[in-house]
């Protein structure tokens, strides 16, 4: 039986729990989009990640340089059913730890998810960037990022 909408959410949320960027990536169709909605300078101009492939690759260079896992949780979460059976909207707060300090912290997000035949072909982030930037003591980098790109 094909993974609904719904479960492939919950998968979706344990493989970020898991740290796995294979278990996240293995939940997409080969030709699916993840696309990022709030732009970081980090990810390039696409802010997008095409194919299951691409999703693999960039999720593991964007956790391979972290030493522990910083997501320890998510509360608040609501999920929306929608009328189109293949998609699914999740809003919530993910909470995370920034080893280097010991320092909690936590950031808000939604994502869109549609899938079709088992797999998701469309996920929609709207992770609250600057949160969770600031909660791991990068804002600084990030806002050093922002200011190379848009240099003249």
């Amino acid at each position: 039986m094909l993974a609904t909408p719904r479960q492939l959410l919950d998968r979706f949320h344990q493989a970020m729990l898991d740290f796995s960027p294979d278990s996240l990536a293995d939940l997409f169709a080969d030709e699916a989009t993840y696309e990022f909605v709030f732009w970081t300078p980090h990810r390039g101009p696409s802010q997008r990640y095409d194919g299951r492939e691409e999703i693999r690759a960039g999720f593991r260079a964007a956790w391979g340089s972290v030493s522990a896992p910083p997501l320890t949780g998510f509360r608040g979460m609501c999920v929306h059913e929608t009328a189109d059976a293949e998609v699914v909207i999740s809003e919530g707060e993910m909470d995370g730890v920034n080893h280097a300090t010991g320092q909690p912290f936590s950031s808000r997000f939604v994502l869109v998810l549609r899938a079709r035949d088992g797999r998701i072909v469309h996920l929609r982030d709207y992770s609250d960037v600057l949160r969770t930037a600031a909660g791991l003591g990068r804002l600084s980098q990030l806002f050093e990022l922002v200011r190379g790109e848009s240099a003249p």
